[in-house]
């Protein structure tokens, strides 16, 4: 899936926590990608200067440099083994584990758009397959590419409907909960 959709249905997971609290859903879901993207994009910036960032650098001959050889496989396998934990319900457990055990209860919500970044990842990915059960297994579906008509569409149908759906509900709720504060304030108030 692509990051912008994972962004929309992180901030859409957590629309029930408040305002404040869906711009942590939309980078929560993100995230897994901005972990794994955030340090190849610097090494293309250092390896190609900022050109190594323009629209055709990541199609080009190598895996993320515009005109260059591919990329060593010895970084390739870092991007690789760094992807594993990233992309893994199994690691994502053992931090909230972690964070319970410390007592950061209250930031385990954080872990709903990050796990629904992973289990979307799983069927729609094809090259480029899922472990999400790493370390204890490397087993991956075979999906289709979240690039498909099949799946790009209606996913981006689906997130703007839910969006639509919660924007008009919220605002429902807002203006409810302002009538009853008028109410209880009295005619004169």
């Amino acid at each position: 899936m692509d990051i912008v959709s994972h962004a929309g249905w992180g901030y859409a997971a957590l629309r029930w926590r408040g305002r404040r609290t869906v711009w942590w859903g939309a980078l929560a879901g993100a995230a897994p990608d901005l972990l794994y993207f955030i340090p190849s994009t610097v090494e293309r910036v250092i390896e190609r200067g900022w050109g190594g960032l323009s629209p055709g650098a990541a199609r080009t001959p190598g895996i993320w440099r515009a005109d260059g050889p591919p990329m060593p496989q010895e970084l390739l396998d870092a991007y690789n083994n760094y992807y594993v934990y990233t992309h893994s319900l199994v690691v994502l457990g053992m931090v909230a584990g972690f964070l319970y055990l410390l007592g950061r209860r209250r930031d385990l919500w954080l872990t709903i758009p990050y796990a629904l970044h992973i289990l979307m990842d799983v069927p729609t990915h094809e090259r480029f397959r899922t472990p999400f059960l790493y370390p204890v297994s490397m087993w991956t579906l075979q999906g289709i590419s979240w690039g498909h008509p099949l799946i790009f569409w209606p996913n981006w149908i689906a997130l703007i409907g839910v969006h639509v759906y919660l924007a008009l509900r919220y605002r429902r709720q807002e203006g409810v909960a302002e009538e009853a504060q008028r109410a209880a304030e009295g005619p004169g108030g």
